[in-house]
């Protein structure tokens, strides 16, 4: 049977499907608007499988999404391909997770799902943190029994890009990473020292505020696009780099032990 996890993101989705032991495995990043990517991946798996072509009947998806545009294609790129057997996350309130945060029915479901895993991963009894760098970067709180605290919410390396680029009359995109200089002679080294190091120092001081009662160590894990970017600048070459962490927390809500009905059906798949 074809399994797959889906992660629609903002900025790009993410798939994986799922091998006879029920893990993720061969994950895959995929523009969000792209249906025929979407198509040539799809197909590939099929064959993988043994799966006839164009039969989705008995296929298995979970999906993610904080993206609706995307989430409407891919209801369509689905209900095309005959696949009826989908949970959806599309708020954190969807994810079987034990949770201390106002509003879980507008939260996303990637900060949720990410905790998820995270909770499952950390050394029992140890408070943990989820630095997710995407077209946001957030610090997920959690505490020692697993339960979601809330955390935080920050733009993303490429959103201030792009953010100067859009709202300044001559200041180019550009892409900066950890060979950034610290400071510029010029106008793109001058941008790339800022935008690298300022994130990176903006995120180590909301690391540095994440107290927690009672007291304790966190546990760090690092996901997203920009981790392998961002994590190595901030914690160095020790840095925990999880990226298929939001994946790994939808095969627990959707095909492990945690699954559960959602608040609106259809969130689970039986095993």
């Amino acid at each position: 049977m074809l399994r797959i996890v889906a992660d629609l993101g903002n900025s790009r989705m993410k798939w994986a499907r799922l091998d006879s032991s029920g893990r993720a495995t061969s994950s895959t990043a995929l523009p969000p608007d792209d249906p025929p990517a979407w198509d040539a991946l799809w197909q590939s798996w099929a064959d993988a499988v043994g799966r006839g072509r164009d039969d989705g009947a008995g296929e298995e998806w979970a999906i993610a999404s904080v993206n609706p545009p995307a989430a409407a294609r891919m209801k369509a790129f689905l209900a095309a391909r005959g696949v009826r057997r989908v949970a959806w996350y599309e708020t954190a309130s969807d994810v079987p997770l034990s949770m201390d945060v106002e509003d879980s029915n507008q939260g996303g479901a990637d900060r949720a799902l990410a905790v998820l895993a995270a909770a499952s991963r950390k050394p029992a009894g140890r408070p943990g943190l989820v630095v997710s760098c995407g077209t946001a970067i957030t610090i997920e709180r959690i505490r020692a029994d697993g339960t979601w605290l809330g955390g935080v919410i920050a733009p993303g390396l490429f959103l201030c890009a792009r953010a100067l680029h859009m709202l300044t009359a001559q200041l180019p995109l550009i892409h900066p990473d950890a060979s950034a200089p610290s400071w510029g002679r010029g106008t793109v080294d001058s941008m790339e020292a800022g935008l690298f190091w300022g994130t990176v120092g903006a995120i180590k001081e909301l690391l540095a505020r994440q107290d927690f009662d009672p007291p304790g160590e966190p546990w760090v894990a690092w996901t997203g696009g920009d981790a392998d970017r961002l994590a190595g600048a901030v914690s160095g070459p020790s840095a925990l780099v999880l990226p298929d962490l939001v994946l790994e927390g939808m095969v627990a809500a959707a095909f492990g032990a945690q699954r559960a009905p959602g608040p609106r059906g259809g969130h689970g798949l039986a095993p």
